[in-house]
């Protein structure tokens, strides 16, 4: 069949007249694979769906239970080969089963849409790299420590005392508080979570701390 393809590809003329000469002998039922074989493919099972494939199965179960870790710490929970992954990935993104943000330079993952960013809708944030960027994602060691600690109350009324509070420096605690502050995450004029963070802590997606960045503090 596959050389009749490419005969039918070169010379369509010389393979329609074949197909007229043996109309009379086979029939219109034999000439059906020679006239139409696309036909066939209509009769083939369907193929299976993109997240049906155990790879991108596993892909999405461990974008669901951390959502927005990067490329690097995907590919070391799943022990699967760089290309390997990256084309499943690239199907999944595709087939809009996976969402992409950049943060702070890397590409973070998401199953799905990132309900965590749909959050961040009534604050006025319209763009979405900058709602990835105000979302606690690969935060470091002091950084979600300092979230944690401003997470409960009283709050702390100095970064002395924050630092004191935290066993760290002040020159690292200062360090991750204007990181923090860059970011959105943390109010800019005061040692208080950003509004937003309320509405991450309570909704329904169960936040991971991921320590899979670079230590900035």
């Amino acid at each position: 069949m596959a050389l009749i393809e490419q005969w039918r590809s070169t010379r369509p003329w010389y393979v329609d007249g074949l197909a007229a000469i043996a109309g009379g002998a086979l029939g219109l039922a034999g000439l059906l694979p020679l006239i139409a074989p696309a036909a066939q493919g209509t009769l083939a099972a369907p193929k299976d769906h993109p997240w049906e494939h155990p790879l991108r199965k596993r892909i999405l179960n461990t974008l669901e239970r951390s959502p927005g870790i990067h490329f690097r710490e995907l590919q070391r929970q799943l022990d699967a080969a760089n290309g390997t992954l990256r084309h499943h990935l690239d199907v999944l993104v595709n087939e809009r089963s996976v969402t992409t943000m950049p943060v702070n330079g890397r590409t973070c993952y998401y199953a799905g849409a990132p309900s965590q960013v749909e959050i961040l809708s009534g604050t006025g944030v319209t763009d979405q790299s900058r709602a990835a960027e105000m979302l606690p994602v690969g935060l470091s060691t002091v950084q979600r420590k300092v979230v944690a600690r401003l997470s409960k109350a009283p709050e702390p009324v100095s970064q002395a005392q924050l630092a004191r509070d935290l066993g760290r420096s002040r020159a690292s605690v200062h360090s991750a508080i204007g990181v923090l502050r860059q970011r959105g995450i943390l109010c800019p004029a005061k040692l208080a979570l950003a509004p937003h963070m309320s509405g991450l802590q309570t909704s329904q997606v169960d936040y991971p701390w991921l320590d899979v960045r670079v230590e900035y503090a």
